[in-house]
């Protein structure tokens, strides 16, 4: 069985050699590479079903930003138990939020921009920097997005441009089951929206899910990402763990490594590098809890060499001794 709280092979391997070639030229230098990280580390609440629990886990275990549903912020809302007042308990910042607007159906098209443009000033008011945008439609058998071009852009160059007079950054994520979810179809959109306004968000672990090559789509719009959700995956097939083929990170297929070595050639996001695991709405026997999950994550990147900044908050969560 795989040691969840170390290196998967190939990230030990590829650090292995950095170090060793590094301990031959300086002295104290053999891990120097995996020490210099220029980013932070934020979570998406995804995988936690209480908002409140998911900020009391992030902030014990030192997870810097926050990421939820535009629909979740304005529910808080409505029922009177708005997300601010967490956030500042926590003393988490609201990072961004993640939404989606329909590119098929034109009928469908002011719905969804009236929904991105309210979503927006409730981010931008609790101090949110990114709209995490999602293309919506859906994704039938033989669907084929050379059939939806002209909607597809049209939609999505109005909404990125709505948002940004909002104040805050959108950026595009593709995602499995959804209009844009091949490389080949990320590749068309992003050299066919206006980059002036649509900026990039991938998720890694959905681009190794869809098929694509994700250090390949980094590499490629590296100078248009401003965010990205970090996630590994396992092969739907070869691990029924209850979080749709989805991994603790180095337990899968993304090289890893690799896209966090791209990400530091970018001095500044407009948004952050968000860990996010999916995950069922209940969990089964034997599954990991999101804190155990969230620390698993939190362990592999301090290896890595990123910083995390624990909060001294009494209602916090301690977490699990053996990850400590």
């Amino acid at each position: 069985m795989t040691n969840i709280n170390s290196f998967n092979r190939r990230d030990f391997m590829r650090l292995a050699g950095v170090a060793g070639a590094a301990a031959v030229l300086a002295p104290n230098f053999a891990f120097e590479a995996a020490k210099k990280r220029r980013h932070q580390i934020g979570a998406t609440g995804i995988l936690w079903n209480d908002m409140e629990l998911a900020l009391k886990d992030m902030a014990a275990l030192g997870y810097v930003g926050f990421e939820t549903f535009g629909g979740t912020i304005e529910g808080m809302e409505k029922k009177g138990t708005p997300l601010g007042p967490l956030l500042q308990k926590y003393q988490i910042p609201l990072i961004s939020s993640f939404n989606s607007g329909h590119v098929l159906d034109p009928a469908k098209k002011q719905q969804s921009m009236d929904n991105l443009i309210r979503w927006s000033k409730l981010v931008k008011g609790l101090g949110g920097k990114i709209i995490v945008y999602c293309a919506d439609g859906g994704r039938k058998k033989g669907y084929d997005y050379k059939e939806y071009k002209q909607n597809i852009v049209d939609s999505m160059n109005d909404y990125a441009k709505a948002i940004t007079n909002e104040g805050l950054v959108c950026a595009l994520h593709p995602h499995t089951g959804t209009p844009i979810e091949t490389q080949e179809e990320i590749d068309w959109v992003m050299n066919a929206v206006d980059t002036k306004y649509m900026r990039f968000a991938p998720d890694i672990g959905q681009i190794q899910k869809g098929g694509g090559d994700p250090v390949k789509v980094v590499k490629d719009y590296l100078s248009l990402v401003e965010h990205m959700h970090l996630k590994d995956f396992a092969g739907q097939d070869k691990l029924n763990n209850g979080y749709v083929g989805y991994c603790a990170l180095g337990e899968g297929q993304v090289n890893l490594t690799a896209i966090l070595d791209l990400m530091e050639k970018k001095k500044k996001l407009g948004g952050m590098i968000m860990y996010e695991q999916d995950g069922p709405n209940r969990l089964r026997p034997g599954m990991k809890t999101p804190l155990e999950e969230a620390t698993i994550t939190k362990d592999y990147l301090v290896k890595l060499g990123y910083k995390f900044e624990p909060k001294t908050i009494a209602e916090a969560a301690t977490p699990p001794a053996a990850a400590q």
